[in-house]
């Protein structure tokens, strides 16, 4: 199926793009202190987090700016009820930011000189979570968990990896362009900018659902997933397993890759007939929902 865009002229000709405010945000009406009163087992708080880098490697770079925002969500339909708080800040870290992050970020050694992180501001605002929502939480979360105390204990969902954007007609799973497909923009790679813009995205409504976005994603972030290694791979593999989405342990020496249980029967397969030629020689660990996007799980 093809998505029709928003803002998309009747002939088909022109887009209008609206810049992201904080007015732009809908919530429904029913939520009165009455309603709430009644149905606070469906009332449930989520917080969109951040971070931007000074690289993409965890054991080289540090966080230079995080942004999180929390909100309550109804449980039960998905529908985002209220915004509740926000925090944002840079981070100084201590060494010139490349040429290539200025770029991509905007942000400047100037900028960020002398800033520093509240982490215990940032612990506050996750403790009260059910779910930390990242757009690619695979990337958000080593940064965050090696700094925060509390964040290692939360579910996190990952909107990149668990809605299928592509079943859905869309061509990218980029948060830009899928802003721009439902008719807004904001000033990208700005942690509280893509934040905004996530929470924006997710509370749209999905045409193939007809619920919201955020709906499809706590279903998927409830789930048991599991971690497939393929140990002792032989080494003429390695470009297959890359195509097929699976990622290289350096330390364990061992290509992975984390997948739904309904995935699982279908994935040894393909291993045994690709990669080993024989039998399955690889190993499953399974992932509760407090693990997923962590990395690998040790063998």
């Amino acid at each position: 199926m093809a998505f029709q865009w928003i803002g998309k002229s009747e002939d088909g000709e022109t887009i209008t793009l609206r810049k992201l405010k904080e007015s732009d945000f809908r919530f429904p009406r029913y939520p009165t202190p009455e309603w709430e009163a009644q149905n606070a087992d469906l009332i449930r708080t989520g917080v969109i987090l951040d971070v931007e880098t000074s690289g993409l490697r965890i054991d080289q770079s540090k966080i230079i700016e995080i942004g999180i925002r929390s909100f309550q969500f109804n449980r039960e339909t998905g529908e985002v009820l209220s915004l509740i708080d926000s925090y944002s800040s840079f981070q100084d870290p201590g060494e010139p930011l490349s040429a290539e992050v200025k770029a991509i970020t905007g942000i400047t050694d100037e900028m960020i000189k002398d800033h520093k992180i509240d982490w215990s501001r940032v612990d506050s605002i996750l403790d009260s979570a059910q779910i930390i929502v990242a757009h690619n939480a695979a990337f958000d979360r080593p940064f965050v968990d090696s700094l925060s105390g509390v964040s290692r204990q939360k579910i996190w969902g990952c909107s990149f990896k668990q809605i299928d954007w592509s079943k859905k007609g869309f061509p990218s799973q980029k948060l830009d362009l899928l802003s721009i497909f439902h008719g807004f923009f904001t000033d990208a790679h700005r942690a509280l900018n893509d934040v905004d813009a996530l929470l924006h995205l997710l509370s749209h409504t999905d045409s193939t659902r007809g619920s919201p976005y955020l709906l499809e994603l706590l279903t998927e972030a409830r789930r048991t997933t599991y971690q497939l290694m393929a140990l002792s791979a032989p080494f003429e593999s390695k470009d297959l397993l890359k195509s097929r989405g699976y990622r290289w342990d350096n330390p364990g020496k061992t290509w992975w890759k984390e997948i739904p249980q309904t995935e699982l029967s279908l994935e040894t397969e393909w291993l045994e007939e690709y990669v080993y030629s024989g039998a399955f020689r690889g190993k499953v660990i399974e992932i509760p929902p407090t693990e997923h996007f962590k990395g690998k799980t040790a063998p």
